[in-house]
């Protein structure tokens, strides 16, 4: 994105000599095309080539000749070579350079003798012990994580078989693909307990036991027992 730059504007220019020729010749719009040329310089820099002109008309919905007469017939620019300028404008493309240099330098200066920033006033009634429970909290959970160790689906499957339940292999991938954390988001800590409490349930015990069971309740029924 281009940078807009001012320079300075005297407000008497209109009665210049040179101006006053160029309005004479080419009315207002000749005047109008003397500042727009002015923009394009300062934009490049302070230089445009000779060979541009003809895209500038064109930018400025004028005829090439007019925007010629500007540049070579009134004195108001210089010609050097291939290249055209207008001394008053890089004077003070100059002097704007040297204004800003002399700017960051007297930042860094400033920057360089200031005093260390003072530390962060704490926020009125603000809780001075929440910043400890969080920490304490962050270290529970580290060290919770850390010491829990998670089983192998073997050990699971094992497990769920020296108990009379199947299943194992299911319960075992959906808290390894939970990272060993419960529905509620909480690290488990004793994976066995947890395999009793949630999955030891009527519909996951095995088939054989079940049968045995059941039998057993229909032989109490008939016996009134």
């Amino acid at each position: 994105m281009n940078k807009s730059f001012y320079f300075q504007h005297d407000y008497n220019a209109a009665n210049d000599s040179k101006i006053l020729f160029l309005r004479q010749q080419l009315g207002m719009e000749g005047y109008g095309l003397y500042w727009f040329i002015l923009e394009q310089l300062a934009q490049a820099g302070g230089s445009l080539p000779l060979k541009i002109i003809p895209v500038l008309a064109m930018q400025s919905q004028t005829q090439e000749t007019k925007l010629n007469a500007v540049v070579w017939n009134y004195e108001l620019f210089v010609i050097d070579d291939k290249h055209f300028f207008s001394s008053r404008l890089n004077e003070h493309l100059s002097l704007r350079k040297h204004l800003s240099e002399k700017g960051k330098q007297g930042a860094i200066n400033r920057w360089k003798n200031s005093p260390p920033i003072a530390p962060p006033i704490s926020i009125p009634n603000s809780n001075p012990n929440a910043k400890e429970r969080k920490e304490k909290k962050e270290i529970k959970e580290r060290k919770e994580k850390k010491e829990f160790t998670s089983p192998s689906i073997d050990e699971v499957i094992q497990f769920f078989n020296d108990n009379g339940y199947s299943n194992g292999d299911k319960a075992w991938n959906y808290y390894n693909d939970g990272d060993w954390k419960d529905s509620k988001g909480k690290q488990v800590l004793n994976w066995k307990q947890k395999m009793r409490a949630v999955w030891f349930k009527d519909e996951n015990k095995k088939k054989a036991i079940r049968s045995i069971h059941d039998q057993d309740k229909r032989t109490r029924e008939i016996l009134g027992l």
